[in-house]
Order: C-alpha cells, then sequence, then structure tokens
C-alpha cells in the first residue's frame, strides 16, 4: 500500500506539470480548436463528414486523390491499393439499398469500401452483418473491405458482426498517422493544414495522446522503474478499462451523498425520487419535480457521468409540452435547457461527483425558487 501511495504522488507531480504546461499553452492560444469549439467530440457523423471530406478526391481541398491514397496505405500498413482512387465517389450516411446507413462509403468501379464508425455510440443489432449482406450483393466477395473504425480499435460485438470478416481500424494510430502524412503533404498550403492540425490535436485529446512528450517519457519511466511499479499500474489499467467496475465503485462512494440529498429535500412535497431504473437505464439518481426532472447518469459509452436537465419530460409529445417561462432564464436554468425551450442538454462531468451534484442542486433550487415564486404570483392575485 505504500509503494501505491509513493506511485500515486510520483505521478501527480506530472500530471500536475501537465496541467501547468496546458494552461500556460492556452493562455498563448495554441489550445485554440474550432473543433472542440464546435462540439464535435461526441458525434459520429460530424467526425464521418469530417474524415469523409479529405478522402474525397472531389473534395474542396484540391488535391485529388492524396489524402485517399495516403489513408489507404495507412489503414493497410503497405502500398496496395486496390481501387483506383482517382475515380473513387465518397459518401456519408449512405442508404441506397443497404438495411441501415453506411458512415463511410467508398465506391470505385467495381471494388468498395465500408467504414462503420463508432466514437462513443455502441453497435446496433446484426450492423456489420447488414452492412456486409449490401456489399457482398453489389461487389463480388473479394471486392470489398469493412473497416471498424473506434477510438482504440477495439471489435464489434458479436451481435453485430458474427460470421463476417472486416478489420479494425482506430483513431489512436491510424487517423493519428493518416493526418500527420496529411499535415506533412500540406506544408504548403496554410489554410489546409492548419486544418488538419486542429483536427489532429482534437484527436490526439479524444484519445488521450496530447501529454507533451518530455512529461510522457517521465511518466513511463516511473511506472516502469520497478517491477512493483508495474504490476500497480498494470492492476489499475484493468480496473478502468473496466466501464462496469468503474460505475460500481464511484456509485459505491454515492451512496451517502444520496442519502444527504433525499434527507435535506425529504419534506418537501413537490420534490420527489423516482426509483432511477424506472426512469432511464443511464439514471443513477433521479429528481423530480413540478416543472423540472433531472438526473445524474453514466455514459456507458464514453464511461462518464452527466447532469442532465429537463424542462417537463421528453417522454411528453413535443406539441403538448410546456414552454420555459422567463424566470428560468432570469434564474440562470438556459445554462442547462436548450434554446428551443424543449427539453434537456446535459454536462459532462467526467468521474467528479462532487460537480455534479452541485449542478443537480442548482437545478433543485432553481425549480425551488420558482415554485415560491408561482405560489407568490397567485396569493396576490387573490
Amino acid at each position: 500500500m505504500e509503494q501505491l501511495k509513493k506511485l500515486l504522488q510520483d505521478v501527480n507531480v506530472i500530471l500536475q506539470k501537465e496541467k501547468v504546461r496546458k494552461e500556460e499553452s492556452r493562455k498563448r492560444g495554441e489550445r485554440f480548436n474550432m473543433f472542440e469549439m464546435l462540439g464535435v467530440a461526441h458525434y459520429e457523423v460530424i467526425h464521418s463528414k469530417i474524415i469523409a471530406g479529405f478522402l474525397n478526391p472531389q473534395g474542396s481541398h484540391g488535391q485529388g486523390d492524396l489524402f485517399l491514397r495516403l489513408f489507404l496505405q495507412t489503414i493497410e500498413n503497405n502500398d496496395e491499393i486496390r481501387i483506383d482512387t482517382s475515380k473513387a465517389k465518397v459518401y456519408t450516411e449512405y442508404g441506397k439499398g443497404v438495411d441501415g446507413r453506411l458512415d463511410i462509403f467508398i465506391e470505385s468501379g467495381d471494388h468498395g469500401i465500408v467504414i462503420e464508425n463508432k466514437v462513443y455510440a455502441g453497435d446496433q443489432h446484426k450492423q456489420l452483418k447488414r452492412y456486409n449482406d449490401f456489399a457482398e450483393n453489389k461487389f463480388k466477395k473479394d471486392n470489398y473491405t469493412i473497416y471498424y473504425l473506434t477510438l482504440l480499435g477495439h471489435k464489434a460485438s458479436d451481435n453485430s458482426s458474427e460470421g463476417i470478416d472486416y478489420k479494425c481500424i482506430s483513431y489512436s494510430k491510424h487517423i493519428l498517422n493518416w493526418l500527420q502524412q496529411c499535415i506533412s503533404e500540406s506544408a504548403t498550403m496554410p489554410l489546409i493544414r492548419e486544418t488538419l492540425i486542429q483536427y489532429l490535436n482534437h484527436i490526439k485529446q479524444l484519445t488521450n495522446q496530447d501529454m507533451d512528450s518530455l512529461n510522457e517519457k517521465e511518466l513511463m519511466d516511473i511506472l516502469s522503474s520497478s517491477q512493483e511499479n508495474m504490476e500497480i499500474a498494470m492492476k489499475i489499467s484493468g480496473i478502468v478499462a473496466n466501464p462496469d467496475k468503474i460505475k460500481e465503485m464511484y456509485f459505491d462512494s454515492l451512496e451517502n451523498d444520496i442519502k444527504k440529498l433525499k434527507k435535506q429535500y425529504q419534506n418537501l412535497d413537490y420534490i420527489n425520487f423516482p426509483e432511477s431504473e424506472k426512469y432511464d437505464d443511464r439514471a443513477i439518481f433521479v429528481v423530480k419535480t413540478d416543472k423540472i426532472h433531472a438526473y445524474i447518469g453514466w455514459n456507458k459509452d464514453k464511461h462518464e457521468l452527466f447532469c442532465q436537465a429537463e424542462y417537463d419530460s421528453y417522454q411528453t409529445q413535443k406539441d403538448k409540452r410546456r414552454k420555459r417561462d422567463e424566470t428560468f432564464d432570469n434564474l440562470g436554468l438556459n445554462s442547462l435547457l436548450n434554446e428551443e425551450n424543449e427539453w434537456c442538454r446535459w454536462e459532462y462531468f467526467k468521474y467528479d461527483w462532487n460537480n455534479a451534484f452541485k449542478c443537480l442542486e442548482e437545478v433543485i433550487t432553481i425549480s425551488q425558487k420558482t415554485i415560491e415564486k408561482d405560489e407568490n404570483a397567485k396569493l396576490n392575485k387573490a
């Protein structure tokens, strides 16, 4: 245990140095990133459009099939390209003759490439099987390839892929390597080069590879400095890689906070605490008031905690939902509720229960003040 404490202390020193470096970099404007500002991180469709935009030989980048050739060389790890890239057509959300939609579809003559892009979403029922059926009908058996693109290169679920051939590729390796090659080839084209650099940096953040190389080396030196440190590191990584264990560990640490919050508000008749499993399969702790439904949830795909607030319920038909009144804007709830006054948006807190609870308590407080204001208004009218 003492060795573990010392290891964590040493690691924390490096993480603090990295935190300072990133803050200094931010102040210099070096971490400015349009993709991050636009919230691209969680949306497979947008990532697919960005990647397909560079792959498209007819794209506005004006580089013909250069980026497509570099991509195919990268994912195949050799110079063998089986399609005529100069005549290739690149599509996103392709649905013609498909049971579903192909995230990225590349077609050139009698050859085709299907890329299923999974940033955070899970597999659909027999998804790759259905896409394979489409490709097999459209091309000869050996004339197409299905690629399964994920952040770290993991395999598709058996339910999605059983019985078919496909290749795993990753953002952490293949997309990053491809972007680096594209940047090198775009050295004399500043607009293209800088866009590629920003997307590269965005992918590094998504795949936790944006640590300074010197800090990363120092961290690796500490973790590999002894057999005991290596064993501890491997055990920790094994736990962290298991989202169910993470959820269980953090939920255990959350139970006391849940009890305290329930006790604090149990005497208020306009606040109730529904059973989370009956509300949403992601919900851990749910609060409902007259106008607001809010909950702390666990995103299984992202392995992250979030707080979500709803004005009225998403289960209510859109044309029957109540419109948000100005009171909520004045109290600041517009930071959680969307512009259309319809239902919700959420804020992610990774594994930070404290911030998630602060967010939840803010929602309860705002709702409480609004109810009191409504009651006072009714009394004044009477």
